[in-house]
């Protein structure tokens, strides 16, 4: 396997370590209903709600007294924001998000819970990134990125050998994808541990960046998408690209019609509320964009914040 150089293995397990004082591993959980063999990886049972404060905290705890004390600067359309104020206020650093106007009260007060400064930037995710990217670069914040960071990927990544201890013998992973940092980090773990599984990326096909990256296809990006936190465009360069393209097997697209009917899904049926991008593998496995073969399938769910106009306009 032609191994890319920005993420080891050995930085996964220093990740592992690195957070297990601090996050408790996320329930895998039994879908019959989906199939027999078919498993939901709960990050919306995370600390914040969400995969991300894995990958934001693990690159926070990594950095130096300096860096930190520079103060942290980030972007988000929600969850990364969350998670960087919660790690910037453990590691008692103070942080400034830049957010786009559409963010969801929720995701911004959660944000706000935890004492980060928050500000509503932008249209949408591409124009609150260069915004912050400006500040972060002007202003002396050490910068970090929601997915373009091998720490962040790393601390990710962690959940791919959750899998693979709770499931060992997973056959088949699906992960929501937007930036690609879930992506990047799950099948890394996945991949170097156990080759044959297969690792899908699933993005919505209103914000198809990875899609288009991965095939060479020039899908148009939708602003507005339940799952506003895969959208936007990809950094150039961006690590992600070519461990996305070493690692993973196969990337599909699910229609907004299919989230909404997963989200649906995942609260009459498991009784849980999951957010638009943490529902796109099961929308992927209910309407067999991925068909169900019986391998062992583990599906992440990768966050449960949804305001609440827009769980009344699913419902």
């Amino acid at each position: 396997m032609t191994m890319t150089k920005s993420v080891a293995l050995e930085d996964i397990f220093r990740a592992q370590y690195r957070l297990a004082a601090l996050l408790r591993p996320t329930p895998l959980e039994a879908a019959l209903e989906l199939g027999e063999n078919v498993w939901l990886k709960l990050e919306s049972a995370n600390k914040t709600r969400a995969f991300k404060i894995r990958g934001a905290l693990n690159a926070i705890l990594s950095l130096d007294d300096a860096a930190r004390q520079r103060g942290i600067m980030a972007v988000s359309s929600g969850n990364h924001a969350q998670a960087v104020a919660y790690a910037a206020h453990l590691t008692g650093s103070r942080a400034q998000i830049l957010m786009p106007k559409t963010t969801p009260q929720k995701k911004v007060q959660g944000a706000k819970r935890y004492g980060a400064e928050t500000l509503l930037f932008g249209d949408n995710y591409d124009q609150a990134e260069a915004e912050a990217l400006r500040r972060a670069q002007a202003d002396g914040y050490t910068w970090v990125s929601p997915y373009n960071n091998p720490q962040v990927i790393a601390g990710a990544a962690t959940i791919g050998l959750e899998i693979l201890t709770q499931l060992p013998d997973v056959g088949r992973v699906l992960i929501p994808t937007g930036g690609g940092g879930l992506l990047a980090g799950v099948a890394t773990a996945v991949k170097e541990l156990k080759p044959n599984a297969e690792v899908i990326g699933v993005n919505a096909a209103a914000g198809p960046a990875m899609y288009n990256l991965f095939y060479q296809t020039e899908g148009p990006q939708v602003w507005e998408t339940l799952a506003e936190a895969l959208t936007g465009e990809i950094e150039p360069g961006s690590i992600t690209i070519p461990i996305c393209q070493t690692y993973v097997d196969d990337m599909v697209l699910v229609s907004e019609a299919q989230i909404a009917a997963a989200m649906r899904w995942m609260i009459e049926t498991v009784g849980r509320v999951v957010e638009g991008g943490g529902a796109v593998g099961i929308a992927a496995v209910l309407h067999d964009v991925v068909p169900r073969d019986g391998r062992p399938t583990a599906i992440v769910v990768s966050g449960g914040n949804v305001d609440n106009d827009v769980l009344r306009r699913i419902l």
